[in-house]
């Protein structure tokens, strides 16, 4: 209690010297209205002893390489504005069309393009280098999402993804590659900052009924601004798209 009136003492005043002006917001308080919150100190002391507990468990387990997956992207799958590598590992969007034939499977309207593999059982592992690409989204889909027209990434939608400014659920701009594991058998999909090892989020309970895909969406953008695909297994691969 001591220390905790020292830490009120030590606060700003306003102008008049009555009210105690708050470091973090534009709140003045007046003395006789601040009192302890004991469940709040008591929680604060929980957090503070299962810190420790709490990074290790939101940390990549290295053991999820064993499971790393030689990705490549499938190009039957991919939007007619997305230039495609030799090595089928990378991506970036053109300004044209690419002359790609027509078929049911190809992404027409959004700048995505689909993963090779399908996987309908066992655990996966894959890496994606972003870059410094301003706007992306990665992560799995169903097999049966809807690939005409406008698409919604979204859960609901059979979507499930991780992006910078694209989706709510977006992730810090100083991310740049993206560590994904799928374990069917337990029906979960976890997200990775392959750069600090940190646990990104987890989506659970996820459909088993149909295969995943990896999926993989950009923006119409300059050369520079591009998005690269590198197996975890794989050194990162060279920045310019064939």
């Amino acid at each position: 209690m001591a220390e905790q009136i020292k830490q009120i003492i030590r606060c700003p005043k306003e102008p008049n010297g009555e009210g105690l002006l708050c470091r973090f917001c534009s709140v003045v308080s007046q003395k006789n209205d601040i009192k302890p919150k004991y469940k709040l100190r008591a929680l604060v002391s929980i957090i503070k002893e299962l810190e420790p507990k709490l990074k290790s468990i939101l940390t990549t387990n290295p053991k999820i390489r064993k499971f790393q997956v030689d990705m490549t992207l499938d190009v039957d799958t991919a939007n007619n504005c997305l230039i495609i590598s030799e090595d089928l590992r990378s991506f970036r969007s053109g300004n044209f069309s690419q002359n790609k034939k027509e078929q049911a499977e190809r992404l027409d309207t959004a700048l995505c393009i689909l993963g090779a593999p399908r996987f309908t059982s066992g655990r996966h592992y894959w890496e994606v280098d972003v870059g410094t690409s301003k706007v992306w989204n990665v992560g799995i889909c169903k097999e049966s999402v809807n690939r005409q027209g406008k698409i919604v990434l979204s859960s609901e939608h059979g979507f499930l993804t991780v992006g910078l400014c694209l989706t709510p659920l977006w992730v810090s701009p100083q991310l740049h590659r993206v560590g994904i594991f799928l374990d069917v058998g337990m029906r979960s999909t976890s997200f990775y900052n392959v750069g600090d090892g940190c646990h990104i989020y987890t989506f659970n309970k996820i459909s088993v009924s149909e295969p995943w895909r990896p999926f993989f969406a950009h923006k119409r953008g300059t050369q520079e601004d591009q998005t690269f695909l590198t197996s975890a297994s794989a050194p990162i691969y060279s920045r310019e798209s064939k």
